[in-house]
């Protein structure tokens, strides 16, 4: 096994989780944020996530249970040959949200804390990544975005997205 995803196979996957990413859109871009996408604004917050770590030639590995702690890990090893392991529970936010997106993490039910910790969980949080440059306002606030986002925060609600893309 090679210490990181080949450029070759990481370029495939991400062409196929693109391809799924559109499929997902077309499905939620059809009208208002409703109740019943919750599972399909999940699919779309994970396929994109997947592509980041394939971005940034990690393996990437699903769960197999859907109630799962963590929906990804991805796995590379740095140039100082250590393991480098993020268990990644992936959210998505409706494309057609009305709300400018803060971008916080959920907070953790007192029954899982202990548990969230001990995995190290980090959060993904991705939003509009199919759409480029766009500009989105409410109220009194206009963002221009050349691509949508995509954040990573730890369990303190910090920031860490150039831990993902850096190492």
């Amino acid at each position: 096994m090679s210490s990181n995803i080949t450029k070759n196979i990481a370029k495939s996957m991400i062409n196929k989780s693109k391809q799924r990413l559109k499929v997902i859109v077309n499905k939620l871009k059809s009208g208002a944020p409703k109740t019943g996408q919750n599972k399909l604004v999940q699919e779309y917050g994970i396929e994109h996530t997947k592509i980041i770590g394939w971005q940034n030639r990690y393996f990437v590995f699903e769960e197999c249970q859907t109630k799962g702690p963590v929906d990804l890990i991805f796995i590379k090893i740095n140039a100082e040959g250590k393991l480098i392991q993020f268990n990644i529970d992936a959210k998505g936010i409706h494309p057609n949200c009305k709300f400018f997106p803060a971008g916080k993490r959920r907070p953790t039910k007192k029954d899982f804390e202990k548990r969230n910790k001990l995995y190290q969980r980090i959060q993904s949080i991705s939003w509009r990544v199919e759409d480029k440059d766009f500009i989105h306002s409410v109220k009194k606030k206009t963002k221009k975005f050349t691509k949508g986002f995509i954040i990573f925060k730890d369990a303190n609600n910090k920031d860490v997205t150039y831990k993902i893309a850096k190492k």
